[in-house]
């Protein structure tokens, strides 16, 4: 997939808990080809710190409809190589896939849109600093497994 990098680095994730809705704004964002398209999930999440993908299962927006997938326990029953066939399809079908990745102490979204034969590599905000990472492939293996919002166009 081609990305719009201006896109990206044009985007400000606007509050310390608002990295999910600022993942769904960067991917309508990418999708209509916008850095300045009218996007106000942050503005109706603010700081909410209980927030999950649930939150977006089912949700359309503009002709685009996000479905959260894997939200099973992470353990050693996780169907980790599901995970990866399904990250695999999205990408091969020109979509990107937003990731829960455990960070530090804490938990934050990044975007893939990128594989090589080892690793899938993704993008994410940190207020106006744009954060790459490399190794999203191996975080994953070490988390036992994690939930992904997929989404469908319809245009």
């Amino acid at each position: 997939m081609v990305i719009n990098f201006d896109i990206i680095n044009n985007h400000r994730q606007k509050y310390q808990y608002s990295c999910i809705p600022s993942a769904v704004e960067m991917v309508l964002k990418i999708e209509r080809n916008k850095t300045d398209a009218d996007c106000t999930e942050q503005e109706k999440w603010h700081n909410k710190s209980d927030g999950s993908f649930e939150d977006y299962n089912k949700y359309e927006i503009d002709e685009i409809t996000f479905h959260r997938e894997f939200a099973q326990n992470r353990d050693s029953n996780f169907p980790i190589n599901q995970l990866f066939e399904r990250i695999d399809k999205e990408l091969g079908e020109n979509r990107m896939v937003i990731v829960s990745l455990q960070v530090n102490s804490g938990w934050h979204m990044y975007i893939i849109y990128y594989k090589n034969e080892n690793e899938y590599f993704g993008f994410s905000k940190n207020g106006c600093e744009t954060i790459y990472e490399g190794n999203i492939k191996s975080i994953i293996k070490k988390m036992n497994g994690t939930d992904i919002l997929v989404y469908e166009k319809y245009h």
